[in-house]
């Protein structure tokens, strides 16, 4: 009786994998992120402080994908329904600071639904 051959499957993890997933060494100063380039994001986004990522140590995407920037070029990725992303960055201090303000943002619009006396709250309209 022969032995049967086992085939071994090698699985690969969901996390930082895809198209958007970036490998090498990202500076740890900064937050990155990708942005869609749709509209003017791209431009709210450097007038916000975030820069587009050139640094040719760092590759973008995954394993059945190839990194279709060019040497010195801004870092990007196209995703299934044809739109292109562009890989960037900005100080950890600036996405501090954003991150802080939306937690603000947040906090009042929570507060606002919430009445300061009984426990049923009201509704206002204007």
């Amino acid at each position: 009786m022969a032995k049967e051959i086992e085939k071994r499957v090698t699985r690969k993890p969901l996390f930082n994998r895809g198209p958007q997933s970036v490998s090498g060494e990202k500076d740890p100063n900064y937050h990155y992120r990708f942005v869609n380039d749709t509209g003017s994001r791209i431009q709210n986004f450097k007038e916000a402080g975030y820069e587009l990522v050139t640094d040719n140590e760092l590759l973008v995407g995954d394993s059945n994908a190839v990194d279709i920037t060019g040497f010195g070029s801004a870092k990007r990725v196209i995703s299934n329904d044809g739109t292109v992303s562009y890989l960037m960055r900005t100080k950890k201090e600036f996405f501090a600071e954003d991150q802080a303000a939306k937690a603000r943002q947040i906090d009042e619009l929570e507060a606002s639904t919430k009445e300061t006396k009984g426990m049923y709250g009201s509704i206002k309209m204007s």
